[in-house]
C-alpha cells in the first residue's frame, strides 16, 4: 500500500533494505527511455555529480539494457568509455559510464542514488562508493517511509520531487509485498515565489522564429547545454536559456 501521510518515524536510511540478497540484477526492472542521442551529453555531467561507483562488468550491464547508447573514444583513441542515458517516467534522467571492463560510474543527483539502483534493477552489493555514504537524509522534502509488517517505520529516501519518491515507493512495494510504504512531506512548503522553475534552452532562427530544444532543472546544466550548441559552427541559430513554469 502507498500511502501520504505524516508521523512518520525516522529509524534510519538503510532499514528498508533486505538482507541476504544476492548480487546481480532484480528480476524486474521499471521501463526507461533511452535520452537522444544527437544532443550534446556534457549537461548531464555538468547536472548530476558522479554520485556511485557501481563493481559491476560492463558485460553484464549490456546484457540486461542493450549496447551502449553512445562510445566515445578517449585518450587519442587508445581506450572507448561507454555511454548509456536514460529518462524514466517519474522524470528522473541517468548516465551510467563504462570506462572498465568491472565497473560503472552512474551519474545523478546523490540524494536519487537508491532511486536510480531499483530503476537500473542493480542490488546493493554492487555498490563500491557512493557519494551520499554516512550522510543523513535532509530535514524537508518529500520523504519515503517503509512500515514494516510489525509496525516498525524507517525513512528510505528524500528528494524535492514528490514523482521521484512515489516512483521510487511503487518499484520498492511491487517487490517487497509484505512492506507498506508512505510518502510524507517534511518542513516548511515554498513561498510561491520561490517555487520551482525549470529551465529552458531556446532555439531561435535567422527570422526569429523561436523552438524549445531542450528542458533542464538546472539552470547551469542549461547554459552549458546552449554553449555547446553555441559554439558549433554547423549551427546557424542562436541558442539561449530562460526560466519556465515547470510541466504538470
Amino acid at each position: 500500500m502507498l500511502s501520504d501521510v505524516s508521523g512518520a518515524h525516522p529509524i534510519g536510511r538503510e532499514g528498508w533494505r533486505q538482507r541476504g540478497a544476492s548480487l546481480g540484477f532484480t528480476a524486474e526492472v521499471p521501463r526507461m527511455t533511452p535520452l537522444p542521442t544527437d544532443r550534446p551529453r556534457v549537461w548531464l555531467f555538468e547536472r548530476n555529480a558522479h554520485a556511485v561507483t557501481l563493481k559491476a562488468s560492463r558485460s553484464s550491464f549490456e546484457r540486461q539494457w542493450g549496447p551502449p547508447h553512445r562510445v566515445v573514444a578517449r585518450d587519442e583513441g587508445r581506450f572507448q568509455e561507454a555511454h548509456w542515458g536514460w529518462r524514466s517516467g517519474c522524470g528522473l534522467e541517468l548516465v551510467v559510464v563504462s570506462r572498465e571492463a568491472d565497473r560503472l560510474h552512474v551519474f545523478i543527483e546523490p540524494m536519487e542514488v537508491d532511486h536510480a539502483m531499483a530503476h537500473l534493477g542493480l542490488k546493493d552489493e554492487v555498490v563500491e562508493w557512493r557519494a551520499d555514504a554516512g550522510s543523513p537524509l535532509p530535514r524537508e522534502g518529500w520523504v519515503l517511509t517503509r512500515m514494516d509488517e510489525t509496525g516498525n517505520r524507517y525513512d528510505v529516501a528524500q528528494s524535492p520531487e514528490r514523482a521521484h519518491v512515489a516512483c521510487f515507493a511503487r518499484i520498492l512495494e511491487e517487490r517487497a509485498h509484505k512492506q507498506s510504504y508512505y510518502v510524507e512531506f517534511r518542513g516548511t512548503p515554498a513561498h510561491e515565489d520561490a517555487a520551482r522553475k525549470d529551465w529552458a534552452v531556446i532555439r531561435q532562427d535567422e527570422y526569429g522564429n523561436r523552438a524549445e530544444v531542450a528542458r533542464l532543472q538546472c539552470e547551469q546544466g542549461a547554459r552549458a547545454f546552449a554553449d555547446v550548441y553555441e559554439a558549433d559552427p554547423r549551427h546557424k541559430q542562436t541558442y539561449f536559456v530562460e526560466p519556465v513554469a515547470p510541466r504538470p
